[in-house]
């Protein structure tokens, strides 16, 4: 009976340090991994990230210099949440699916139409004006139309549309060039406008946006694979609390964020950082805030081309997160 008891005693051992050993293993979970533009999205994260380096080892963060970089990652499941073009969430849950979630709005308008002279006083006057651009089939130029359309412009009869590479060959050129005229977005339109005391902002045209469709120009999103949303809810939960209190934290904080952007390698100077920062319109919007402006932004785009937004809408799956 004795030996009997110790079997018992010690087979109940057993179990209980294996027991112990598998809490301690849910416990310890890995980082969440996370993508970034080296961009608006990456200047609204760099507190978060600075924390991490510094504090907590909660997150691993990378930011890359383009959005093809991301995709791959996205599509093969090898990050839990990306920041990400507000077309290319759309592009990447067709592409995947449904396997990627909504989980916010990061960046709103950041699109200027900028000038090196001082020829364009309104929207009429760009008739008959080539602007350089970058983008063909893509956000920047489906944004530029709609906009030029709703104010009786056509945007292939009225306008010429020289694209170019990318936003620095454009900086390069409207710099150099008297009278240029450009479509760019922040934080180049700051650097311009250091370079050049002859540059200005002719035309906003994210209040152009706004006046037109009546909601604000998402530009950049949060998403999130849908296996994390689902099977993490408490990490996804804390995630977005961090990133809000990170963006409040570059909103309020120029001095710091703007050394921060530079320390991370987003914007060379602490000084066009910091005039740059308060232009880029970097938010904290949930996802529930913001199915509408991203509903009506996906329509526009699907219209002007379907391959933009992966070729058909969104479903409502998309904009759901499970409670």
């Amino acid at each position: 009976m004795k030996g009997y008891l110790r079997k018992i005693i010690a087979l109940s051992c057993v179990l209980s340090l294996v027991a112990i050993g598998g809490c301690t293993k849910q416990a310890s979970t890995k980082p969440v991994t996370v993508a970034a533009l080296s961009g608006p999205t990456g200047i609204g994260m760099i507190k978060l990230m600075s924390d991490q380096d510094n504090i907590s080892k909660n997150y691993d963060i990378s930011l890359y210099q383009s959005p093809d970089e991301i995709v791959g990652k996205v599509v093969s499941g090898e990050v839990d949440i990306a920041c990400v073009p507000s077309n290319m969430g759309a592009v990447l849950y067709n592409k995947t699916d449904g396997r990627v979630k909504l989980l916010g709005v990061n960046t709103l308008g950041v699109l200027y139409i900028v000038e090196n002279g001082d020829s364009i006083k309104s929207v009429e006057d760009l008739k008959g004006k080539t602007i350089l651009s970058s983008g063909k089939d893509s956000t920047p130029e489906f944004v530029l139309n709609q906009v030029l359309r709703a104010n009786d412009i056509d945007p292939i009869e009225d306008i010429t549309v020289e694209f170019m590479g990318n936003h620095a060959d454009i900086a390069s050129k409207l710099v150099a060039e008297e009278g240029s005229i450009a479509l760019l977005p922040q934080p180049f339109v700051t650097t311009v406008l250091a370079k050049n005391e002859n540059i200005k902002v002719a035309l906003d045209i994210n209040q152009m946006w706004q006046a037109t469709e009546q909601v604000d120009l998402p530009m950049g999103i949060i998403i999130g694979s849908k296996s994390f949303v689902e099977e993490q809810p408490k990490q996804l939960k804390a995630f977005l609390k961090s990133y809000e209190e990170s963006v409040e934290f570059v909103t309020n904080n120029l001095e710091e964020a703007a050394k921060l952007a530079v320390a991370y390698a987003i914007i060379p100077d602490a000084e066009i950082a910091k005039k740059a920062i308060p232009a880029c319109n970097i938010v904290y919007r949930n996802g529930v805030d913001s199915k509408d402006m991203l509903s009506k932004f996906y329509e526009i785009l699907a219209e002007a081309n379907p391959k933009s937004i992966g070729g058909k809408l969104p479903d409502e799956n998309f904009y759901t997160i499970p409670n």
